[in-house]
């Protein structure tokens, strides 16, 4: 996967990919994914929801979504984290956790680029949104039946605090995995 672009001037955490960029040739939409945590030890929690609209309805999701224009990745994860689930964070709040791509071949505009992000929520209050319904569960006791098949793959690894950087192709049917690189 090529690197992502960087802004001179810029810390690494305001990389601005803007809404799409090429992989190997092809579009890929870019994305950003926030996992907020709280509690530690045994008791750590992970905020993940349930997507009431939009790609991947019915599944359950991190917070996140597509990057708006020219903002960075960081600034679309503090957005889409206080639109989905009325969360604010401040940009020191924020640790890049790496970057996931996922190749759809039967869907090439499904193809996107994820830049992930974790934040510590505390005590935050959550507030269900009208695209997603979260809700707080054990890092333990992940619904692992109700998320994209991909997660088991590189999800692990991410709440056990390591760096991703994977690259997903689904299968034709855009539901299953063909391959899964994770580094």
């Amino acid at each position: 996967m090529p690197e992502p672009p960087s802004v001179p001037g810029l810390p690494a955490g305001a990389v601005r990919p803007g809404e799409w960029m090429t992989v190997d040739g092809a579009a890929y939409r870019c994305v950003v994914l926030c996992f907020l945590f709280r509690g530690s030890g045994q008791g750590r929690d992970v905020l993940l929801g349930l997507k009431r609209t939009g790609f991947g309805t019915g599944r359950v999701v991190a917070l996140g979504g597509k990057i708006d224009g020219r903002e960075s990745a960081g600034e679309a994860a503090i957005r889409e984290v206080a639109e989905e689930g009325g969360i604010v964070l401040a940009p020191a709040d924020l640790r890049e956790a790496g970057r996931i791509s996922w190749s759809f071949p039967a869907r090439p505009e499904w193809n996107m680029v994820a830049f992930l992000f974790t934040a510590d929520a505390g005590t935050t209050t959550v507030v269900a949104s009208e695209e997603i319904e979260p809700r707080w569960y054990a890092v333990d006791s992940i619904p692992w039946h109700e998320m994209w098949q991909d997660a088991p793959y590189w999800l692990p690894s991410l709440l056990a605090g390591r760096r991703i950087d994977a690259r997903i192709l689904m299968d034709r049917d855009s539901e299953g995995v063909a391959g899964a690189v994770v580094d």
